[in-house]
């Protein structure tokens, strides 16, 4: 086997992987505009359903998300063809490396995408951190729930407690996301 040109894998994963990018980007303008009074045509600021809570930031922290998001996303989508390796193969197979990389980081995006209609997110990892994920679950007491995500309204559960009960596990020797229990 070889000599063959993995050029045309590359090429095609790397504009699959850009043209998620530049969707990335239209969909931030799109949710940004959709929260936006000025743009929405009368529907309620960042979406939110219960007006009646004085506190309540419906859709907002999603359009924050999308716009963290999508950056990283354009960054991904950079070519991955044009970059060379070392030359491999007597110098014929400079290219075919790359559609290695240019094939294993578009799955990594489309992955991302695919909309299993559960919150649990159990479904998008691996086996081998599935166990990480539970244990971080258990540690913040937030059941794992196919039906509901793990902030349904705002005043659910306080991050900061979260994020205080997950550094005070990190430092347990004896705690579940360090102490292998096997």
């Amino acid at each position: 086997g070889g000599n063959f040109l993995g050029e045309h894998v590359s090429i095609s994963m790397d504009r699959l992987r850009q043209s998620l990018g530049l969707m990335a980007k239209h969909l931030n303008v799109q949710i940004a505009q959709l929260i936006t009074p000025e743009f929405s045509n009368g529907l309620p600021v960042c979406l939110i359903g219960n007006k009646d809570r004085s506190v309540n930031i419906g859709l907002k922290s999603l359009q924050l998300c999308a716009n963290s998001i999508m950056p990283y996303l354009v960054f991904l989508g950079q070519s991955m063809a044009d970059k060379f390796p070392m030359h491999a193969e007597q110098y014929n197979q400079n290219i075919n490396s790359m559609e290695y990389m240019s094939a294993l980081l578009a799955p990594v995006d489309l992955r991302a995408k695919i909309d299993q209609n559960t919150y649990d997110l159990r479904l998008f990892l691996s086996k081998a951190t599935i166990p990480t994920y539970e244990a971080v679950r258990t540690v913040i007491q937030a059941d794992i729930d196919p039906s509901h995500p793990y902030i349904w309204d705002d005043d659910e559960r306080s991050i900061d407690k979260n994020i205080a009960q997950l550094t005070t596990s990190l430092t347990d020797e004896k705690g579940p996301l360090l102490y292998d229990q096997r």
